[in-house]
């Protein structure tokens, strides 16, 4: 007797939808309180549900290492960038890495792939620890600051310099309102009942543009800068400039733009919301922060990159911060076909959640799981997770591609600083969440200066 080559597959189990408010489902907590609803949602007993967003909107949201690992690895070719995230970002970002999909993204990430090696990562860390010392240098004991503002302007410099080889001092404060802009009036299309397209000259779109319009001043001038220029500075831009098409034709002004805007914000944002979040959480458990100070004095000078394995306390912080805040704490995706994960069935053009946040607080994987454990990252522990159990640059494919840069600059970062000074928090509450496309502190983080001997 000759067996059946397979048995035929089990019908699908369905997806449990979670009912909202008559019409607009979950479409107000989405505006209102989006990081508490994306925890109310998923759980160890929710793993895959369906929610509404309105009258026709249904969002199927992720929220297990399992099928978050199916949706981004091993069967993310029918999941491509949610439509509405990039129809609202492509203003901003263009065809650039995180909104295009193959093979121009296939193409282009190979084109970046040689600015990110572990050769060239590792050449930028004594600019960056120089770069940390001069922001350290005109502080004052006792002197008030917004920490986040702060990290956002030193990331600022840092990307300028990495990826662009330009002092970018002058441009930050109007970039950071550009981008504040930005982002709020993409997050606003998200939210609304009928969002329209940029193209439609609404007052909020209009800000938008102007937005748009201001970071493009920035990015051209630089192109246009290094064009006139020439030469290799070995830089991202320098390889971006030298790039050629299949036919030998160089990018145009517009494709570079369009990866080195990608870069340059993505570069600096999320890096900068870790730095923030990481010396709040420092400041609110004293614990934690004597035994990163106290490795930090066993090395006994400002870490270079090779002094980075020696400090795995303070690389377990940075971790376990991005577990708690991750930067980007949500990933949008869209089916393109029907497509099975788990046992259930996700039909073609249906929008979907991978909910980052909800993951990384998950008592299943993590024991207390709001509870601030570096020593979670200690040692092996990290490798006997579940894949696609911690997400803080995303998996698979689209994996973030300045992941080893990001983390190697946050641990220098953090480690040039917290050695030489404290910062103490203003506010004992605590810090609200305002989650545009990152997951920033609301208000930023005032602390006041407490100079390290």
């Amino acid at each position: 007797m000759i067996a059946n080559d397979a048995a035929p597959a089990a019908p699908p189990t369905p997806i449990r939808r979670v009912p909202g408010y008559p019409l607009l489902g979950h479409l107000p907590s989405w505006r209102n309180d989006r990081i508490g609803l994306l925890m109310r949602l998923n759980g160890p007993h929710a793993d895959i549900v369906e929610v509404p967003m309105g009258p026709v909107r249904r969002v199927i949201m992720v929220g297990s290492p399992a099928l978050a690992n199916e949706v981004l690895v091993t069967k993310q070719s029918p999941f491509v960038k949610a439509a509405g995230f990039t129809t609202f970002l492509r203003p901003v970002l263009g065809e650039g890495l995180l909104t295009s999909e193959p093979p121009v993204h296939t193409r282009q990430r190979r084109l970046l792939a040689p600015a990110f090696v572990h050769k060239r990562i590792a050449s930028c860390s004594g600019m960056m620890a120089e770069r940390a010392r001069l922001f350290i240098s005109p502080l004052r004991d006792d002197e008030s600051i917004d920490v986040a503002d702060a990290m956002m302007r030193l990331a600022f410099e840092i990307v300028g310099k990495a990826l662009f080889d330009a002092e970018m001092v002058g441009d930050a404060e109007m970039v950071g309102v550009a981008l504040t802009t930005a982002m709020e009036s993409m997050m606003g299309f998200f939210e609304s009942l009928l969002p329209l397209p940029p193209t439609i000259p609404t007052p909020a779109n209009l800000k938008y543009r102007r937005a748009v319009a201001r970071l493009d001043e920035v990015i051209y001038r630089i192109i246009r800068r290094r064009r006139a220029e020439g030469g290799d500075r070995g830089d991202v831009l320098s390889i971006l400039l030298a790039a050629t098409d299949e036919d030998g034709s160089p990018m145009s002004d517009r494709q570079v733009r369009d990866e080195a805007m990608t870069l340059f914000l993505a570069g600096h944002e999320t890096t900068a919301n870790t730095l923030a979040w990481t010396f709040y959480l420092l400041g609110r458990h004293p614990e934690q922060r004597r035994r990163l100070e106290s490795e930090l004095d066993a090395l006994g000078r400002d870490p270079t990159y090779e002094d980075l394995k020696q400090l795995p306390y303070t690389l377990a912080v940075v971790k376990e911060t991005m577990r708690l805040y991750p930067p980007v704490y949500m990933l949008g995706r869209r089916t393109i076909e029907d497509t099975r994960i788990g046992d259930h069935l996700v039909k073609a053009n249906t929008p979907g959640i991978v909910n980052t946040i909800s993951i990384h607080q998950r008592a299943d994987l993590w024991p207390s799981p709001e509870t601030f454990d570096p020593d979670r990252f200690l040692g092996d522990r990290e490798k006997h997770l579940p894949r696609c159990a911690y997400l803080p640059f995303g998996a698979g494919p689209r994996i973030c591609i300045g992941n080893h840069f990001s983390l190697m600059e946050i641990h220098i970062l953090v480690a040039t600083i917290a050695r030489r000074l404290r910062f103490e928090l203003e506010s004992s509450a605590p810090a609200e969440l305002e989650p545009l496309l990152t997951l920033r502190p609301k208000g930023g983080v005032v602390a006041r200066v407490s100079l390290r001997g």
